[in-house]
């Protein structure tokens, strides 16, 4: 396949240098010579390959194009915008000599010490979103673009300060639990609020004067083993149910251990009901030894009037 050379000559200006242009694609179509190689399959090879190179120098094109609207520097755009707006706007009311509201931007002559009066820069920026600053009685007053210009340069200052001084926060080590988290992961688990930590070492504090950080919070063979005596008190506290498992806010290691808790089910059962069974319990047994209390006569209703919180509903299908 033969390439014409004129196809780099619409790449390339004089002494070698890139001479892409909005016009290059136009140029280069203009340049193509359709040569007739004799063969169908040659001609069509060689149209593929145009065709590959007009699209290359297209995106190159946009890329070149693209680069040359780039931003101007911060210290460039201060001196032809920021600093004629100051000088305008702002500096009649806010200059060395008395400045209203004790804001001084007379200061402000860089860059460099505009960036070093980041309270005051807030301020101004907030005044100026707000469209408070310049106040509106004041003139002449900046248009919406002159305004726009300042709070987007503004912005990029302090994008380009928290970059500049971001610096290397350093390594994050990874850390064990601390104390109170042990002890909150364990109570959401089981449910109880065992507290295996109470017999660990109080956890070391950083400079900061925090104790949930990786530097702080190492793990060393000795601490290693409380850990494990912790997970043995825990599963102490295990109890094997009909049909699961739960734990008991004791350790339940014998078998009085497990009676123990047994009971202690059934007595919070009866606290969680709202309902006081003392009195329908007291009244039940009144009615069902009523001969031997000398009140064989005796009616449920007349029972369930004296407990008063009792109601009788069934008199004569219950089993008294």
């Amino acid at each position: 396949m033969v390439v014409d050379k004129s196809l780099f000559g619409v790449l390339l200006g004089e002494q070698g240098r890139c001479a892409v242009g909005p016009g290059t694609v136009e140029g280069l179509e203009q340049k193509i010579v359709t040569r007739d190689a004799g063969d169908s399959r040659e001609r069509q090879e060689y149209e593929v390959h145009v065709k590959r190179a007009i699209l290359i120098v297209a995106c190159l094109s946009h890329g070149l194009m693209a680069s040359a609207v780039a931003p101007k520097s911060l210290d460039v755009e201060f001196q032809e915008t920021i600093r004629p707006f100051l000088g305008r706007y702002c500096i009649a009311c806010h200059g060395k000599d008395k400045p209203k509201a004790k804001l001084s931007l007379s200061e402000w002559v860089s860059r460099r010490a505009v960036a070093s009066d980041a309270q005051r820069l807030e301020l101004v920026l907030e005044k100026l979103e707000a469209r408070s600053m310049p106040p509106k009685k004041a003139l002449p007053q900046p248009n919406v673009a002159q305004r726009r210009a300042v709070v987007d340069w503004i912005r990029r200052l302090r994008r380009d300060e928290a970059d500049r001084n971001a610096g290397d926060p350093g390594p994050v080590l990874a850390r064990r639990l601390s104390n109170s988290e042990y002890d909150y992961t364990i109570r959401d688990l089981t449910g109880v609020d065992i507290r295996p930590t109470r017999e660990f070492p109080l956890d070391p504090a950083n400079e900061a004067g925090f104790d949930n950080s990786g530097e702080s919070l190492a793990m060393t063979p000795a601490l290693l083993n409380k850990y494990l005596a912790a997970a043995r008190r825990v599963a102490d506290h295990l109890v094997l149910t009909h049909n699961s498992v739960t734990f008991a806010p004791h350790p339940v290691v014998a078998d009085t251990d497990r009676d123990k808790f047994c009971i202690q089910r059934i007595v919070d059962f009866y606290r969680r009901q709202p309902t006081d069974y003392s009195s329908y319990l007291k009244a039940a047994w009144t009615y069902r030894h009523r001969q031997r209390l000398g009140q064989p006569e005796v009616t449920i209703e007349a029972v369930a009037g004296k407990a008063k919180s009792v109601q009788a509903t069934c008199p004569n299908s219950c089993d008294c």
